[in-house]
């Protein structure tokens, strides 16, 4: 199904096409780290062969676009990473081809860069500064595809984007890529252990030789491995009469009625109130959703807020009695037995967990 497809990542958290030589195809040469504190016109172009528009507002090639680092490695034959940290210094699109076949697990940190693929948008808008709340997303492209990306000035986009070609998808000994089909998406929320292994990723430890390869790929597999799961447990969850796509606009509703969930604005609203909110009925509403997230709208809510509960009890060390409010619970016997079973850890024990 699936053939090997060459390519480096531009910031936009998708692929820009390179040719072969780009990675070198030799193993000691397969990591590619640019730490880059101003990028202009010239250089983003530079960076693909193939065609980029990539278009800012009246300013020369060598104006710097934006400022930051980014990286993108070959950690072994079919897995890619690429790590982005940067800020826009002008308004800026950029446009180009994905290469395909692959399966891309995608987790942004921060930011709110507007991308389309294949003329459907890319549901991350994470939001910026202490208030982002991180999205996950897995990717499946069949075939090439169009790709757009506006930023404006001033957006910080913190992404790790994880590319998986025919030649890694093909090793495994068993269909564990839990998508079929040209852009299918599904959404995964990222767990605090996939948060702190995004930071280890932008960050990485300062180890030399075979062991920063290691050091990598082992935290690269485990956010591969949550993200399949989650996108798998939505494929189950999925009733048998339940369409497998959704329209781009239904998708799209399904997402700010997600947002809104995240928020802590619908805690109180009934799902008549959400409706309204959304402008659909309740039953279109509560079908496009499940089919969207393989949940409930209010079995979403609930696990909303024990994260923002979770967040809470690490972040802010609220107490055990405040995290339970925040999770919607008057009993904290029934808080800790609904935060054990969904973070495995009770609450009191959670602040240490890493």
């Amino acid at each position: 199904m699936f053939d090997c497809a060459n390519s480096a990542v531009a910031d936009s958290g998708v692929e820009l096409p390179v040719d072969a030589s780009t990675y070198g195809l030799q193993q000691d040469r397969l990591s590619l780290r640019h730490h880059l504190r101003l990028i202009d016109m010239h250089a983003l172009r530079e960076r693909a062969s193939g065609p980029v528009d990539a278009v800012a507002s009246a300013l020369g090639e060598a104006s710097p676009v934006m400022q930051g680092t980014f990286s993108v490695q070959c950690l072994r034959a079919g897995v890619y990473l690429h790590c982005t940290d940067i800020i826009s210094l002008q308004p800026l699109t950029t446009r180009a081809h994905l290469p395909g076949p692959c399966v891309k697990v995608l987790l942004r940190m921060e930011g709110e860069a507007k991308v389309r693929i294949g003329g459907s948008d890319l549901p991350l808008d994470a939001g910026q500064g202490a208030g982002a709340t991180p999205r996950g997303a897995v990717l499946c492209l069949d075939r090439g595809e169009s790709f757009e990306r506006r930023s404006m000035k001033g957006d910080r986009q913190r992404m790790i984007v994880i590319t998986l070609t025919a030649e890694w998808l093909g090793s495994l000994r068993s269909s564990t890529c839990p998508l079929c089909g040209h852009l299918a998406i599904r959404t995964w929320a990222p767990s605090p252990r996939a948060l702190a292994i995004a930071e280890q990723l932008l960050n990485p430890a300062a180890l030399a030789g075979p062991m920063s390869g290691l050091y990598l790929e082992s935290r690269v597999l485990e956010l591969v491995a949550e993200a399949f799961a989650q996108a798998a447990e939505s494929a189950r969850s999925r009733p048998p009469s339940m369409a497998p796509e959704l329209r781009p606009d239904e998708y799209a509703r399904a997402c700010r009625l997600r947002d809104l969930l995240d928020s802590g604005n619908a805690d109180a609203m009934s799902l008549a109130e959400m409706a309204r909110a959304m402008r659909c009925n309740c039953n279109s509403l509560q079908q496009q959703f499940r089919a969207a997230f393989g949940k409930t709208v209010f079995d979403y809510l609930r696990a909303s807020r024990l994260r923002r509960a979770a967040v809470a009890l690490q972040n802010e060390g609220v107490s055990v009695a405040r995290a339970a409010e925040i999770a919607g619970y008057s009993s904290q016997a029934n808080f800790s037995t609904a935060f054990r079973r969904h973070f495995g850890v009770p609450p009191k024990r959670y602040r240490a967990r890493i």
